[in-house]
């Protein structure tokens, strides 16, 4: 079995929306005092405003009292389901910085708004409106590097991924302090997410997930600024991969996106790195299941850890990171017990995580290439590495640092 690792650039995708105006949704002591005004219009302004807004991805908006009365029974569905918001992860493993999910207590709030016949409370208890920034959160760009083009998204159907390339003419390495992916038109955007390609690398978009990723956007996803002293590297002369998923209106749609940077002041402290842990040489049979594939990478040097990012296609089932530590001990840091191809989700940590020299990450996933997996595009088939979502693909991110920055330079 070969295994493979790939070291460069970097990227946070972080699900979820703001919370209220004070940081915490309020759940009343006794839920039968609960209110659309006071407790429920701030609970779905967190969870689910981002999406569920006349400019968002999701199908429907959710920001008046009809709208998520209307709506309440599949709200209560997909939460109890922990489908909605998306997230994924196995609840007690970890803990998560950007975790949207509702709490028990805030399900139970919402069931007793519900089963309590929807009071809407006084209109005065309402909170502020939301103002989404549609533009530059990260102020004004450096630099700005366009999609090559225009694209058209058809009314209806799947669309493929797409893959556009952009040459930054950097003529030196750059360090930046901040990273923004802008979409250009938000109802369509599913995720972009931003490659980079070494000039002396002979990898194209047939090899993009073994290409380092330097950012990432899909909804509710804050703008990659980084604390003072951290930075992301664009290697002199590389050029910037785009993959796009582009979700269909109903109507003809257009888009032009942008990438936007900001040149870092101060000498990096810090370079963030992705780590790509890969096995690409794998055979699932035909009618499977539950296929075991594994990969695993070592850390030569310390290392600081901040997220995890998992990437199947469609027979993903599910994947799990375990930390094998020198002194013999093992950790399950992040486990995605059902994984959604449908949700390219970056999973980051409440706290960076220490690991010592000689340390081992083992990426674990298994597949269900059976005819009970609805998303399966032909369980008849064996499958094999590959680019497309009727292939499959093991890939493990780590979004990490190095203790003793093997990049850092003199004046």
């Amino acid at each position: 079995m070969r295994k493979l690792a790939y070291l460069l650039g970097a990227a946070v995708l972080v699900a979820g929306t703001a919370s209220s105006e004070n940081g915490v949704i309020p759940v009343p002591d006794d839920l039968a005092d609960t209110t659309y005004s006071k407790h429920i219009s701030r609970l779905v302004q967190a969870k689910c405003g981002e999406c569920h807004r006349p400019e968002g991805i999701a199908p429907f908006s959710l920001n008046s009292y009809r709208q998520v009365k209307g709506w309440s029974k599949m709200i209560q569905e997909v939460v109890h389901e922990r489908r909605m918001p998306p997230w994924g992860l196995e609840p007690g493993v970890g803990k998560w910085a950007n975790d949207p999910s509702l709490t028990e207590k805030e399900m139970a709030m919402l069931d007793a708004w519900v089963e309590n016949g929807f009071a809407r409370g006084d209109a005065s208890d309402l909170p502020e409106p939301v103002e989404y920034v549609d533009d530059w959160t990260i102020g004004e760009p450096d630099i700005v590097l366009e999609m090559p083009e225009e694209v058209t998204i058809p009314a209806t159907g799947v669309v493929d991924y797409a893959y556009y390339q952009t040459e930054t003419n950097f003529e030196e390495d750059m360090y930046f302090s901040a990273l923004e992916v802008l979409p250009g038109n938000r109802k369509v955007v599913h995720h972009i997410i931003i490659f980079v390609i070494d000039p002396n690398s002979a990898r194209d978009e047939k090899a993009a997930f073994t290409t380092p990723m330097l950012d990432v956007y899909a909804p509710g996803s804050p703008a990659g600024a980084l604390p003072k002293g951290q930075v992301r590297m664009i290697p002199k002369g590389a050029r910037i991969m785009w993959q796009v998923h582009y979700t269909p209106t109903g109507k003809e749609e257009t888009d032009r996106s942008k990438f936007g940077l900001i040149i870092a002041k101060d000498k990096p402290e810090e370079i963030i790195e992705t780590a790509t842990i890969v096995n690409d040489d794998f055979k699932i049979p035909p009618h499977h299941p539950n296929y075991k594939v594994e990969a695993s990478m070592p850390f030569p040097a310390p290392a600081t850890i901040y997220s995890f990012t998992p990437h199947m296609h469609y027979r993903g089932k599910s994947m799990d990171f375990v930390l094998e530590y020198p002194d013999g001990r093992e950790e399950l840091a992040c486990s995605i017990p059902a994984y959604d191809f449908n949700w390219q989700l970056d999973y980051r940590l409440a706290e960076p995580l220490k690991v010592p020299a000689g340390t081992v990450v083992k990426v674990v996933g298994h597949f269900d290439n059976s005819e009970d997996n609805p998303y399966n595009p032909d369980p008849t088939k064996s499958v094999t590495w590959g680019e497309q979502t009727w292939e499959e693909m093991l890939m493990g991110g780590i979004f990490m640092s190095w203790d003793n920055n093997p990049r850092e330079t003199d004046d």
